[in-house]
């Protein structure tokens, strides 16, 4: 499957869950975090089985120049600043707020990314890109104050 397909299914499934999690939090009067055990614990089995023939590969990992490094940059970047910090913020803006506000400036990923890429990653920018980002700052800023 195409990457820009994926991506595409990837914001669906998010906008869905949101959707429906902001619900769930509500009707069952959960605190975010509780909602937020729900959804990795189950994420986490379905991950698991279906990465399992893939775990081999901690190990060989470790044993690469730049494995552990990338394994702590997981851990940390991944884990703890976007897994944990970012969703931990993101459960407790649904449950608050109105998703029409909340959720174009929690995925507004796309700017983030594409000032990562440019200022640290040393990816190429175009005036076209800067068009779109400018593009999607206007179209968050319109979002979130509307």
């Amino acid at each position: 499957m195409r990457p820009e397909i994926m991506a595409l299914l990837t914001g669906i499934s998010w906008a869905v869950g949101s959707f429906f999690g902001k619900k769930g939090l509500n009707m069952a009067e959960l605190d975010p975090r509780v909602g937020l055990i729900i959804r990795l614990g189950v994420s986490f089995l379905v991950v698991t089985i279906i990465a399992l023939p893939k775990l081999g590969q901690f190990s060989d990992a470790l044993g690469l120049e730049g494995g552990r490094k990338g394994l702590l940059n997981l851990l940390i970047f991944e884990g703890l600043i976007a897994g944990s910090a970012g969703m931990i913020f993101f459960y407790n803006a649904i449950k608050q707020g109105q998703l029409t506000k909340v959720m174009p400036l929690a995925f507004a990923t796309p700017l983030w990314g594409f000032l990562l890429g440019w200022l640290i990653g040393g990816e190429q920018l175009t005036p076209l890109k800067s068009v779109g980002a400018a593009l999607a700052i206007i179209g968050i800023l319109i979002l979130a104050s509307s």
